[in-house]
């Protein structure tokens, strides 16, 4: 399945720019599917030479018009937030917009928060297990959201946080920040860019600079005048690459590769994930039918041009089930039936 990004933000921050500028005007009825640059791959199709080369994607979704609920229940929906601020046009400023937003999604999940209270004081009565303990998150958690604070910055363990998920809380999803400036204001974005910056980075999220407008212009162009136009605004990397590699760190995701004669494939697969689960994101019947893992890395398949080749020298690392996939591994799954 594809990582879904929902592009949400405050009215006139240029979201429908940023939407049409991701897909290449691809995107129909606000969703769109848009393959994530990746030179790994690159280079892995060039000396393997597959049948077929499929990248890794991600649904971009534009936020529809509607009320408070509808934005709500629209970015529950994601994996991650793309949160654009409006960095342009007269008197910007994007930190007062981004946090009256915020403070729609704060209430939303207050709302849920307070709901699920109640139905929990029932099962604590009648001595249900882990009741008290689910209390004591959800009362933590409502006073933070009582304070007007996103539950991305509320300290969590990993079971308090599993019992919040139950609620799908929309501020506990991870977020990018985007700043979309004037073009005169590039690389940088200049003093409304450096307001999302730190509203970012009270939370911990990334953040990056572009210009929606410019970037829609350049989908438009070939490669070669992309790159000339972007050199000339001190930019070096598309918005699509900067937002993706921003959006795979928020999501706490990595990239594994498959690559042979019928196809050379991304993966985007859970950091620190087992190697059967990482396995299920091909086919969901390879996590339980899972023998092994043999695994290698870019560098060393390129040198050798074909996973055979390298299993016939012996250099294909073996891995079992309690292996964690990392960053950049090209593996083979051995699957049984």
């Amino acid at each position: 399945m594809p990582v879904n990004v929902a592009i949400v933000g405050p009215a006139g921050a240029g979201k429908t720019t940023l939407f049409n500028a991701l897909t290449a005007g691809r995107g129909a009825d606000g969703v769109g599917m848009v393959d994530i640059p990746d030179e790994r791959l690159t280079r892995l199709a060039e000396a393997v030479n597959p049948a077929k080369v499929t990248p890794a994607q991600v649904r971009v979704e534009d936020s529809p018009p509607g009320s408070r609920a509808q934005r709500v229940a629209f970015a529950r929906q994601a994996d991650v937030l793309l949160k654009v601020a409006r960095c342009f046009g007269p008197n910007p400023d994007p930190a007062v917009e981004l946090e009256e937003f915020a403070l729609d999604l704060v209430l939303a999940d207050l709302a849920s928060v307070e709901k699920r209270l109640e139905v929990v004081a029932k099962e604590a009565r009648a001595g249900k297990k882990d009741a008290q303990a689910e209390t004591e998150i959800l009362n933590a958690a409502k006073e933070h959201l009582d304070a007007g604070q996103q539950l991305r910055t509320l300290p969590l363990e990993p079971d308090q946080r599993t019992m919040l998920l139950g609620i799908f809380p929309v501020t506990l999803k991870p977020a990018v920040y985007v700043a979309n400036a004037a073009e005169s204001l590039l690389p940088n974005g200049g003093e409304p860019a450096a307001k999302v910056k730190k509203l970012a980075d009270a939370e911990g999220a990334p953040s990056i600079v572009l210009s929606a407008r410019l970037e829609a212009e350049l989908a438009e162009l070939d490669p070669s005048e992309q790159a000339e136009m972007r050199t000339g605004y001190g930019i070096d990397e598309s918005g699509l690459g900067r937002i993706a590699r921003a959006v795979w760190a928020a999501g706490g995701l990595i990239t594994y590769f498959t690559a042979g004669e019928p196809e050379a494939r991304a993966w985007p697969c859970e950091r620190d994930a087992p190697a059967p689960v990482a396995a299920s994101k091909i086919h969901t019947d390879f996590e339980k039918h899972f023998i092994r893992a043999e695994v290698t890395s870019v560098d060393e398949l390129v040198a050798a041009g074909s996973m055979e080749a390298l299993r016939a020298a012996g250099k294909l690392r073996v891995e079992g089930r309690d292996y964690r996939v990392k960053d950049g591994d090209v593996i083979f799954f051995r699957i049984g039936r």
